[in-house]
């Protein structure tokens, strides 16, 4: 399949254009020849994983947490240089998509966290770059929880004031933990790469669905 197509695919579902970000959203590295027979999904661009995603016989890597952030790459050296020669050798392009994965309704960390976790009446919540990411939803006992991957303990207070009974998150900073227990938000850290590992197995998923094209999540 072209590469172009499942990028546009991804750019459409995920309304990457959408969003003001963090992170530069999209083909971060591009490949020689355009056809892909399978495509590598995993949370983090490293030199392991797209190691992992050519052992597996792929063209293109799909990550959360891609190489190019603000200003962009402003040297190819050091861990980000390993990165880009391992792509490069394995002629394998990368495409990262940061905060349209944390936030989207159908396929995104947030929301898939959330219901992997038995939460109903869900419903957005927690601004970040002007785009509510996370979400929170409610337990069969009724108890109000919200859900915000990666490292976003910072929203703990905010949690609180919106009634939750419980917080979960990735990770939190020593800070962002005693302000939690100040403020008497019981505050759950599952790890910054576990809860975002459901989004890039969910997009995997769909876009073997939509493009009938192989999928493979690789995880470290």
């Amino acid at each position: 399949m072209n590469i172009r197509k499942i990028t546009d695919w991804l750019d459409r579902v995920l309304d990457v254009a959408a969003f003001s970000d963090v992170s530069n959203n999209g083909v971060q590295i591009d490949r020689e020849g355009e056809e892909v027979a399978k495509v590598a999904f995993a949370v983090d661009a490293s030199a392991a994983t797209v190691e992992a995603a050519a052992e597996a016989g792929a063209q293109l890597l799909v990550v959360h947490h891609g190489i190019s952030w603000g200003g962009g790459i402003k040297r190819v050296a050091g861990g980000v240089g390993r990165v880009v020669r391992t792509a490069i050798k394995a002629n394998i392009a990368l495409y990262g998509v940061h905060l349209p994965l944390d936030a989207n309704e159908r396929y995104g960390n947030n929301f898939e966290l959330a219901r992997f976790l038995g939460l109903k009446k869900l419903k957005r919540a927690f601004v970040y770059h002007g785009e509510s990411i996370g979400v929170i939803g409610v337990l069969p006992n009724g108890r109000k929880v919200g859900v915000c991957s990666g490292g976003a303990g910072d929203f703990a207070e905010e949690a609180k004031r919106l009634g939750c009974d419980l917080y979960i998150t990735g990770e939190a900073s020593w800070g962002e933990t005693i302000a939690a227990e100040n403020c008497g938000m019981k505050m759950i850290c599952a790890g910054h790469y576990q809860t975002e590992t459901f989004g890039v197995k969910a997009l995997a998923k769909a876009m073997k669905r939509a493009l009938k094209v192989d999928t493979e999540f690789i995880g470290t």
